[in-house]
């Protein structure tokens, strides 16, 4: 049985303070999607977005996903975008649960100015653009196991959260 726990959500919400979090608590292997990405393409999120675009970024993401998924007993920290594709949403259903980590916009927009590695918001991470991204993701993100607003939250507070709903699974 695979019992991973997959954590999705915007940017700055969490996902990967989290899932190291929620991984040595559990005594898991903790896995960031971006970084394996990252580490298979020899280039930064940034730069993969710059050289090759988002649509190319996005089918690595798929194929270091499938990858990921088909080992048990880790938590894993998505990029903010991986739910948008069904095939990744069905991968991650496949071998775990699906938790989405949610944020207020002004949290998220706290969290993220400043942070030149995220390039959908580079040129701007205003709290309209926030919005704007948010809904049109809102659908994708919606479609978890569970839902866990992490505003005002600590990270530890979250963890808990996440192990207490989830008891019956792990």
């Amino acid at each position: 049985m695979k019992n991973n726990i997959f954590l999705t959500g915007f940017m700055g919400c969490g996902k990967t303070s989290v899932g190291r979090s929620l991984a040595q608590r559990l005594g898991w292997s903790f896995v960031d999607l971006d970084q394996v990405i990252v580490d298979r393409a020899g280039l930064s999120i940034k730069e993969i977005f710059a050289s090759q675009g988002e649509q190319a970024f996005r089918a690595l993401e798929t194929a270091a996903l499938v990858e990921v998924a088909s080992r048990p007993s880790q938590v894993v920290s998505t990029g903010g975008g991986a739910v948008i594709a069904s095939e990744n949403r069905a991968a991650m259903r496949a071998s775990g649960r699906i938790v989405n980590l949610t944020a207020s916009v002004e949290t998220i927009a706290a969290r993220v100015t400043g942070d030149s590695e995220r390039p959908l918001l580079a040129a701007d991470a205003s709290v309209e653009r926030i919005s704007s991204m948010l809904e049109g993701r809102e659908r994708f993100y919606a479609d978890a196991d569970l839902r866990i607003d992490t505003t005002g939250k600590t990270v530890e507070a979250v963890a808990s959260e996440v192990l207490d709903s989830l008891k019956g699974f792990l």
